[in-house]
This record gives structure tokens, sequence and C-alpha cells, in this order.
């Protein structure tokens, strides 16, 4: 569809059509050399592709990022996961039949379940890509009846339509959490021959012993050689599971005719039956053309529907949209409820025809947004050009809104007369001007929105590309995925799906042959181009708005100029320099100051010397900024947030666990080296007196290292201890245990987040992402039912709290003992929040600690030593807590920001979590003095055994002032010395408060 000039020509991606092709470019070192024998596998540009290794193709893909792990300005193609052995063993199997003509691979991504699948031959591949290495691929025989052929030749890539379906619903932010932790929950499989119409239905992909429903129906007269010829072929397939029946789901199939299909899908058998033929509107449409129904197939989200047992789904025309309800009950039953007409008359209702030029229109694609609001349709039009009598095809984007509360009448005339879409703004034009495809071309084209940039959208094209759209800074961008090497056709998009509760992701495209990658966001900005310049100027050409708008936003065009589609320039080596000024100014002062500190922390590392350090960082602008922008916290940041070169997924567990130690001890040293240039070249004077908020981030970057490093020890004592109670000495202890799935959990979200580090394994991003501890509370907050699961025993629920709690506590000591250590180098803290105060931190320990309180009420939960344990953890969460609290408090107060809701939330806390304490104390009271007192009772040791255990908890809620609980211990010991003192104490805080 698009395509810049690049090294690869236009004609090698589209079709498979033959050509001549230029020179390719000089050859890398590990290529073989021209003179060598030709390599089958050899592109005709390009490096040969290195399918015969895949840990060469991992080299070849992080090679660019090592030095560099985790920079934002990476502007390439990321590698997110290989394929499994088994489906690079069944690729080469194809490959070695000698199959010729059209790709003989299928396959495609879902976005719910995060599962990629492929069908080479006649076996169905499905496994997660999220894992940088896939060790769980489900293999599914495809049977003979569902290929359609009398041989055993593999049908073509484009014969296959499939849809997952998750039968067990939970949400689907957080359900590939639990699947990660707890094994796999039960997904169905609908895969679906185009051509013969045939289905089959796996309930269970897990569950082996069960083989597929069949729905075998096909028509004596279509073409088996072309799956896409034919009137009675499918082109659009969606799935949902019936609620309140296992694995039962139920699948409508579209025809280019218009004619819809149900399938009411069990584990036993397939019902099939006709809903609607012929489903183009009375528009005066021609009916006699067999493309002109059904275009695409699309679900409204459940949490849109109003009706409980009803569904919506909606049906893309030749000309509109119709809008189809159906019964989820006993008694399923499909009706249409509404209909509307896109391109018309009316341009203010959606695309306008019969413009000068225009010839013809069609809706090719629809996207519903997760949210159901927003309806996305691509549309091309073949328009003529009047001046020079060429014919050019414009693509273009619609945006429509949903009306979530329409209500439609059960009328059939009434129904089409109803509006339940308004235009959100005109169409935006992609492609002004492109080469004229035929329909088959065009039809096979598909959209994808969700992604990132914010909204984006990727069009993914019959000839295996895909080109990431966007309307940004007053213009479109196109980034079309494209490799240095051969890695086929691009079968499918998606996104990964976000880790937090955004609904955007980076763009993820399966290629035939080199796996899974991502698109990093800054590379659509920065590498996205401006679409070639159309050489039309005349009034009233279905261009003329967008050539209004692009006039209107020259006043606000960005600083960044977009790089035009220049073949020249692109040969030559060139690029077009923009002028800088504004904010792209700004960040090459920024990049050449941070530059310049890097140079000077080098020199100092070698010769121990900052000389006029001090006075060249303030000429380069490094002290103009403040927070996290300011040079010195980014070149700390960089420190403790290195990337080992030495990490790849391949390694053995022990060595991983050296190489992370290594790794943390070279991080701390390496910032105490920073720490000390700061002080000798006199930069921490000048940061702790003018920004001092910088200053304290570049401490807790200290802080967080040594709570990461003990807790890397913590987890090796845990997995010590695990080993010793294993009866197999192979048994992997690394991999079990509630810290341990915290990790993986933050590990993953970061991965999610980043599409850098998508090829790194989750422990490792974890060790490595220091500056991001934060997330670990962030997992805590929102996924802790994960790795403390109510299916459990309470007293398996309380060793994993436990083990949790201690982490949290480990980490919090170790930040604290460092911040005692280094406190000469902070700078003054009024009004300063440090990260332990931020609220997804409290958020997190807040959660961790209602969850042990609430397993501690469960009578019989489990013994007094487990529980003296939890009260000990309990404590250390505590002070963690309140003094998040104080400590935000105080910052709020000395910036004089409101602070009564913040003051009322840490006292209801503060009292919920000493009044378990105590109570939980007075029970290991009574049991201390059970198991200690010999005969008659003997007040005197239980009042030393009381003050003994209740110790911390009073002097945690004389710090924070909890005179309920205070007033509680000295009633139940009869102390009135200690009660006076504590009201004097209290007395004393009231005046001084008042003074203040």
């Amino acid at each position: 569809m698009f395509s810049p000039a690049i090294r690869k020509p236009l004609h090698l991606h589209r079709r498979d059509k033959g050509g001549a092709t230029p020179s390719p470019p000089p050859a890398p070192v590990h290529s073989p050399s021209p003179g060598g024998a030709a390599l089958s596998d050899r592109p005709a540009t390009g490096t040969p592709a290195p399918w015969t290794s895949s840990s060469l193709l991992a080299r070849i893909s992080t090679s660019k990022q090592i030095d560099r792990a985790g920079d934002s300005d990476q502007i390439q193609p990321v590698r997110v996961a290989e394929f499994p052995q088994v489906v690079r063993n069944a690729q080469d199997n194809l490959i070695q039949k000698n199959f010729s003509g059209k790709t003989m691979l299928a396959g495609g991504i879902d976005k719910e379940t995060s599962l990629a699948w492929m069908i080479c031959g006649n076996e169905l591949f499905i496994w997660s890509y999220l894992a940088s290495v896939a060790k769980d691929c489900r293999v599914l025989e495809l049977p003979s009846s569902l290929m359609g052929t009398k041989d055993a030749r593999p049908l073509c890539g484009n014969q296959w339509m499939l849809c997952i379906i998750r039968c067990c619903s939970s949400d689907p932010s957080t359900g590939n959490n639990g699947d990660m932790l707890h094994g796999r929950s039960s997904i169905g499989v609908i895969l679906c021959n185009r051509r013969t119409q045939a289905i089959a239905y796996w309930p269970d992909i897990y569950d082996s012993s069960k083989s597929p429903a069949l729905s075998l129906f096909g028509y004596s007269g279509a073409s088996a050689s072309d799956g896409t010829s034919g009137c009675h072929t499918f082109n659009s397939l969606i799935a949902t599971s019936i609620p309140g029946r296992i694995q039962e789901c139920i699948v409508i199939a579209s025809e280019p005719t218009g004619t819809l299909w149900l399938f009411q899908c069990s584990p036993v058998e397939i019902h099939r039956r006709e809903v609607h033929q012929d489903t183009s509107e009375d528009n005066g449409t021609d009916h006699s053309q067999k493309n002109n129904g059904g275009r695409s197939l699309a679900w409204l989200p459940c949490n849109v529907s109003s009706e409980a047992d009803e569904q919506k789904f909606f049906l893309l025309t030749g000309h509109g949209i119709q809008c189809w309800s159906i019964s989820l009950l006993h008694d399923i039953n499909v009706k249409k409820i509404g209909s509307q007409e896109i391109v018309g008359s009316d341009g203010e209702l959606g695309i306008k025809k019969d413009i000068a030029g225009q010839k013809n229109i069609w809706l090719l694609d629809m996207q519903i947004d997760e949210h159901g609001k927003e309806f996305n349709i691509l549309s091309a039009t073949f328009c003529k050009d009047r001046v020079s009598g060429s014919n050019y095809t414009q693509y273009s984007l619609l945006t429509m809104l949903y009306k979530s509360n329409q209500k439609f009448s059960s009328q059939e005339n009434v129904a089409k007369c109803e509006r339940f879409l308004e235009k959100k703004a005109p169409s935006q034009v992609i492609i002004p001007k492109a080469r004229v495809e035929d329909e088959e071309f065009l039809f096979s084209m598909r959209l994808k929105t969700g992604g990132k940039p914010s909204g984006s959208v990727i069009i993914l094209s019959g000839d295996g590309t895909a080109t990431v759209a966007i309307y940004w800074r007053g213009s479109t961008r196109l980034y079309q995925f494209d490799l240095p090497w051969d890695a086929g056709k691009v079968l499918d998009a998606s996104i990964i799906p976000s880790a937090d509760d955004r609904d955007e992701g980076a763009w993820v495209v399966l290629t035939e042959k080199a796996g899974v990658w991502a698109v990093p966001e800054k590379a659509v900005l920065v590498g996205g181009v401006e679409p070639p310049e159309r050489s039309l100027s005349r009034k009233g050409s279905c261009n003329e708005a967008i050539a209004e708008e692009k006039r209107r936003s020259q006043a606000f065009s960005a600083s960044v100029v977009p790089r035009r589609v220049s073949s020249e320039a692109w040969t030559a080596g060139e690029r077009q320099r923009p002028s800088l000024t504004g904010i792209a100014q700004q960040v090459v002062v920024d990049e050449e100051a941070e530059m310049l500190l890097n140079r000077l922390f080098h020199d100092f590392i070698l010769s121990g010397a900052a000389h006029e350090a001090l006075q060249k960082l303030r000429a380069s602008g490094a002290f103009e900024k403040e927070g996290e922008m300011n040079v010195f916290v980014r070149i700390s940041k960089s420190i403790v947030n290195t990337l080992s070169k030495h990490w790849t997924t391949t390694r053995e567990a022990e060595f991983l666990a050296s190489t992370i130690v290594s790794s943390l001890a070279e991080k701390q040293q390496k910032h105490e080296k920073f720490l000390q240039f700061l002080v000798l070249s006199k930069c921490h004077e000048e940061l702790s007196s003018k920004q001092r908020a910088a200053m304290l981030s570049v401490m807790e970057h200290g802080e967080k290292l040594c709570g990461v490093i003990q807790l890397r020890e913590l987890q090796n004592v845990l997995s010590q201890q695990r080993s010793s109670t294993h009866l197999s000495p192979q048994s992997k202890t690394q991999t079990t245990g509630a810290l341990w799935n915290l990790i993986q959990l933050v590990g993953e979200k970061a991965r999610r987040n980043t599409v850098l580090l998508m090829d790194r394994d989750n422990a490792e991003v974890f060790y490595s992402r220091v500056s991001d501890i934060e997330d670990l509370f962030y997992c805590l907050s929102h996924q802790l039912q994960y790795i403390i699961t109510g299916e459990e025993h309470p007293s398996v629920q309380m060793q994993r709290a436990l083990e949790l709690s201690n982490a949290c506590v480990t980490l919090g000591q170790a930040a604290l003992h460092y911040r005692e250590e280094h406190k000469d180098w902070y700078p003054s803290p009024e009004g300063l929040i440090t990260w332990n105060s931020q609220p997804v931190v409290r958020s997190g320990i807040w959660t961790l600690a209602s969850s042990v309180m609430e397993l501690l009420r469960e009578p019989g939960a489990a013994g007094m030593s487990m529980k003296s344990n939890l009260c000990s953890q309990l404590e250390g969460l505590t002070d963690m807590l309140l003094e998040g609290y104080i400590g935000l408090l105080t910052a709020k107060f000395e910036r004089g920001e409101d602070h009564g809701v913040l003051a009322q939330e840490y006292c209801e806390r503060r009292d919920k979590l000493l009044g378990a304490l105590y109570d939980l104390a007075k029970q290991i009271v009574e049991a201390k003095y059970q198991e200690s007192r010999e005969g008659d009772d003997n007040l005197d040791l239980k009042e030393s055994i009381f003050r003994e255990v209740t110790s911390p908890i009073l002097a945690t809620a004389k710090r924070h002032e909890g005179y309920q609980t205070l007033w509680q211990i000295c009633y139940d010991i009869s102390d009135t010395v200690l009660l006076r003192n504590l009201m004097d104490l209290a007395g004393d805080l009231v005046s001084m408060f008042l003074n203040s």
C-alpha cells in the first residue's frame, strides 16, 4: 500500500511478483561472499536470513541496544520473541517440501490473551509471545476434513481465519498475570477454512484428550486454487463465549454477499444456521456485485451493552454499518436492529460521494475501541486527476462516535432510519495519492487501532506490509515496518497489553520468518515520513478539506520537520536537517550537557580529578532543569538502570544469579564514584542549594539500589532454604515462592510498558530497573490476588504473605540505613517528598498489610509461631507506611498545601494497624505466658511478657500519637504512671503545635 524509498523495491513486497531488482547493498561481514554458492533462503536484497540459528537472530536484534539499553531514543524495531523451536522445525519441513506459489503460512496475534498462532502444513501452533523465550507451545493437529484438499498439500495462508476465546471470564488486562503465575486458564480456539466454510472448535487447547468439534459445509462451485474467489467464502469471523455455559461459544461469520451465519459450538458438536441473506442496503446499490455486502464484523464491548443477556455486533457493508443484536439466552436469537449509511450524498453523516474526480468508494475495514465509543473505518477512493487524466487511489480514515444510549426500534423500516453513529471529525487522508489496486488487494487490507503513539493505526495489506499511520503536529506520518534482512511477510499486528490501567500499548507485529517484533513509539514519530507530495491543485477535489486543514496547521507547525520521501536522499545517505527552535533546541542543549557530564565523569574515574567541571557544566546549562529532567538525575538513573551485556535468556539460572550480584555491586560502586565526583567538582553544593529535588533524586537512586541488593540477598536465602527441603536436587527452587512471583510481575510490567526490554527476562529487568522500584508496590496494590490466592490453604497464604512482608521491610530498612549513612549528602528536606511517601508506595504497603490483618483474623489458620513472625513483619510494614504518611504530611504542611483528607486517611489507617497489632500481641502474650508459667498464676511474669511483646507497638503508638492504643495498653496493665507520662507528652505536643 505504501512503501517509502528504502532499500527494498516495492515489487519485492507485493504478491511475490518477479521483476528486475537493483544491485544489493554491500554484504555485511558475516554474509557469504558474493562469489560463493547461492543460498535458497537468501533475499534479493539485504543480508541473508539467519533462520538456521535463533541465537544469531537474537544477537543481530540486540546488538545495537546493548550499550544503550533502555534508551528512549531507540527508533528501530525491537525483537519481542523468537518462534518456538517446534514452529521453526515445522517451517523447515515446509521449505524442504518445496511448496511453490503463494505462501503456505498463516498466523495471527490475539489481543486479549496475548497468544500468537501459526499454521504450518497441517499443524496449528499456539504460544504466548510475551515470553522472550517461548517454552510452552501447543500443537494441534488439523483434521484432514478441515483442510478441504484431497492431497497432502497445505492451503494458502489467506485461507484461514482463527478466533481465540478465554472460556473463564477475567479481566483481559490482568488475566495474563494469573496465567503466568498459576498455569493456564481454559482457552478455546475456532478455526475456519474460508473457502469451504468448514469450522473446527477446540474447547480447551491445553486438554489434549479432546478432539475438536467439526462443522463441514462446502460449496462445490468454489475455486480450490484461490481462497478469495467465489461468492460463498467467509471474509470475517467473530466469536464469544456464552455466559453460564461451560466451554460453549457462538460464532458469527459473514460472506462478501452479505449473508450471515451463526454457529453454536460445544465440545461435542457445532450447529450452524443462516441468519440473514443479502444484507446489502436498499439504497440504489448494485446487488449484482458479489463484494457489495459484508466487509467485516466487530463486537461492541460488553461493558457498553445495557442488556446483560444480549450482545451487539456491527457489520460493515459496502456503503454503511449495520447494528445487530444477539440474545445469549437458551434460545439464541439474532436480529438486525439498526442500519446507517456511511457513503452517501450528505458529507456531514459520513463520506460524501459523487465529488468531482471520484469514481468509486470502498469501505475496507472497521475497528471499535475497547470502550465502545469510537468506530474507525478505513476507506479507499478511486479518483481521477482532471488535469493529467491519471487515476489514483486515496486512502482515508473516518472516525465515528457511537451513541451508547441509542434506543432502537423493533420495526424494521424504522430501524434503517435511526442514526446510532455521528461523525467525530472530517475524514483523515492517510495517503492522498497511491497506485490503483484491484478489489482483491483492497479487500485484503486490515485495520488495527489502539497502539502507541496515541491515535495511531496500523494497516495490514495483502502483500505482507504493515504501515503505521498517525496524524501528528499538523501532518500525517507513515512508518512502514521493515528489517535489514528478509523477515517474510507481516502476518498480523496487535498491541502489547499494558500492565497498568492504560488502554494503549506498543505496536507488535508477527512476521513469517523473524518472530514477533515491536515498534517503539518514538520509531513512529521520528522515523515516520510524510506521504509523497501531490501535484494536484484544483477546486472541488476530495482533498480540499485536508488542504485547508494543512494550511491552518502551518501556524502551529512543530519544531521538528518531518522527512520527505526522497529516494535520492536515502540513496546518498543524506537527511534534511530541520531548523531547531523552541523545544527541539532545548533538547539539543540538554543532550550536549548530558554528553559533557558523561565525559567529565568518565575523566574523573580515570584520573580522580575534576578541574573546572562546575564552570563547564554551568556554561552548558546543566543546572537549568529541576527534578527528573535534570542531567545529573538522568546520569544517576542511567547508572543504576544499566542492563548488563552478559545477561541472556539462554544462560543457566546459576550463571544469571552470579551475574545479577556482580552487576548490582558494580552499579553501587559506580554510583558512589558519581557522588564523589559531585562533591569534588562542587556540583553537590550547587545542587543542594538551588536544585534540592534533583539532588534528592540522585540520593534516592542510591537508596533504591541498596534496597534491591538486599532483596537479592533475601532471595538467595529463600532459595537456599527451599533447596534444603526439596527431595529432588534438580528442582528449580529459584522459580518458587511469593517473592519470585512478585519479581516476575514487576519485570513483566516493565517489559510491557517498555518495548526495548521485551527480549529480556523478567528477573533481569527487575534487578536492572532500580529507579522504578515503585513498580514493586504497584504490583502489590493491583496484583496481590495473583500471588496470594484464595484457593490455597490459609497456612500457605500466611507463609506467602510473610515472605512478601519480609521483602518490603527489608527494602525499607536498607533504604533507611543508606539514608542514615549518607545523611550529610542529602539536601535540606523542607517541602521535598521522598519516594517512600508516594501514593503508589503507600497503596502497595497498605494492600499487603490489609491482607495480613485479614489472614490473622481467621481462626485456627496458623500456629502461634507463624503469628509471631507475622506480627513482627506487620510492625515493620506499619512503620514504613506511617513514616511515609508523616513525610508527605510534613512536606504538604511546609508547602502550605491542603492536607486535611490525607491526615484523616493517615489517622484511620494508623488506628486500624495499631489495633490489629495490639490484638495479635495479646494472643502472643497469652500463649507465651501459658508456656512459661509453672503451677499457679504469676501476674508479674505475665506483665513482664506483656511489656516485652508490646514494647515495639508502644513505641510506634507514641511516635505517631496513637492515643487509643496507648490508652488501651495502659488500662490493661493498670500503669497510671505511664499513662500520666503519656498525657504530659501529649500536652507538650499540643502546645508545640499551637505555638507553631
